[in-house]
């Protein structure tokens, strides 16, 4: 079993059993004792979980994220504002990769409204079947393993088709941000495929309404030094935006 499958298998134990001992994760999940600890210390760092009295439990930010569909209709008329913003940054020509956010499908359905020849590159269902009947650009749809809740391809089949290749920009959604990690995702699966979307491109945007700024998720999705720009609808944090600049990070506010 993967890594990454462990701790997603120990986190759905968790889930249920609230509490169980090292030993007896050790024996769930068909691992030694010393992997399911150096697991329980990578899941602990990133804040999914609490290691205590020999075991662990979930850790009181630990929370499922909402599907899909419930996420289109949460703070929608700020994700049509910085997917507008977003726009701006998109020249025809460019190859462009989503991730499979509900920010990043408004910024297709700009995309289709202003008619802008650009190849995109996807791994959500519902960007490519809003996007599939416009002769206007090129769509390539990432291949693997189909998460429903999120209505996107995700494993490890996505990634080793998105590491090849190279694209113009980026624009990836966050379930948290902050100045020190980064974006962050529920998913480690869907934060791993983001990692290596940013990794493919020379300019990185994250598209995040506020409600996400200063929250955190369970997984590290694209690292702080990888993001080139953030978009959003506000930053009320002073001290948060003079850490982005003086990381080199570009603000831009969607109004």
């Amino acid at each position: 079993m993967l890594a990454i499958e462990r701790r997603r298998r120990i986190i759905d134990i968790l889930k249920e059993e609230k509490y169980v001992p090292v030993d007896e994760l050790s024996k769930m999940i068909n691992a030694s004792i010393a992997t399911v600890r150096r697991d329980l210390t990578k899941l602990e760092n990133d804040g999914v979980l609490l290691k205590i009295r020999g075991g662990a439990t979930l850790s009181d930010r630990s929370k499922s994220e909402i599907s899909f569909q419930k996420r289109m209709n949460v703070n929608t008329e700020e994700k049509k504002m910085i997917a507008k913003k977003a726009i701006e940054f998109i020249q025809e020509g460019d190859v462009i990769i989503l991730d499979a956010g509900t920010t990043t499908f408004f910024i297709a359905k700009e995309i289709i409204s202003m008619k802008i020849n650009v190849t995109i590159i996807t791994n959500s269902l519902m960007i490519a079947k809003e996007t599939a009947n416009y002769p206007d650009f090129d769509l390539i749809f990432i291949g693997g393993k189909f998460d429903w809740k999120n209505m996107a391809t995700i494993g490890s089949s996505a990634i080793n088709f998105v590491s090849d290749l190279s694209v113009d920009k980026a624009f990836i959604g966050a379930n948290g941000f902050d100045a020190i990690h980064g974006a962050m995702a529920f998913g480690e699966d869907n934060a791993v495929l983001n990692k290596m979307m940013a990794n493919t491109a020379k300019q990185v945007f994250i598209v995040s309404d506020s409600s996400k700024i200063g929250k955190s998720a369970f997984f590290t999705s694209v690292p702080i030094e990888m993001i080139d720009v953030l978009i959003t609808n506000e930053v009320s944090d002073d001290g948060l935006i003079k850490v982005l600049e003086d990381k080199g990070i570009k603000i831009e506010i969607a109004r």
